[in-house]
């Protein structure tokens, strides 16, 4: 066997990094803001980031283990996603931190589209990156997620009367 490509991981890391800190911040943020507006989707989101942790640490085990990437529908099937600790402190950052009970819903909103932002563009690079076909399937399913959740972040402030900016 061949060793993985020291890019690759970190690439894998930096994601995995990015769904931590952004499941974190949505948990943090349900825990604190009372507004009921936000409490659907926020909730929604902690799960998708949980969902997207579990496929990159999934693919990283599996490139350490058998140097191979697995098919991001395969790792989706499996049985048992692992529980992330929303206690985690070394992924908080300053806009994780911020949040509090005085938090406004249109701060918590700017911050969930800066992180989904942040993840897109991540998955977007290790897209245009990686040479492997099923890792680049891999970032490129992510991509269109975080799009997705981009999407639903501003149709949901649009709904509230507030207007986002990317």
């Amino acid at each position: 066997m061949t060793p993985v490509d020291k890019d690759i991981l970190e690439g894998l890391s930096r994601g995995i990094q990015a769904e931590l800190s952004a499941y974190v911040f949505y948990k943090k943020a349900l825990e604190l803001n009372k507004d009921e507006n936000l409490h659907e989707l926020l909730e929604w989101l902690a799960g998708e980031e949980k969902d997207h942790y579990a496929l990159l640490e999934g693919q990283y085990r599996n490139l350490i283990k058998s140097e191979r990437w697995v098919a991001y529908n395969d790792i989706m099937k499996k049985e048992g996603l692992p529980d992330i600790d929303e206690r985690t402190e070394d992924v908080h950052d300053m806009l994780i931190d911020e949040v509090n009970e005085d938090t406004t819903p249109k701060r918590i909103l700017e911050i969930a589209l800066l992180l989904e932002v942040r993840a897109r563009d991540i998955y977007q690079e290790l897209a245009e990156k990686t040479s492997n076909p099923e890792g680049r399937e891999t970032y490129e399913y992510l991509v269109r997620f975080e799009t997705g959740h981009m999407a639903k972040i501003k149709n949901h402030a649009g709904k509230m009367g507030i207007k986002l900016a990317e």
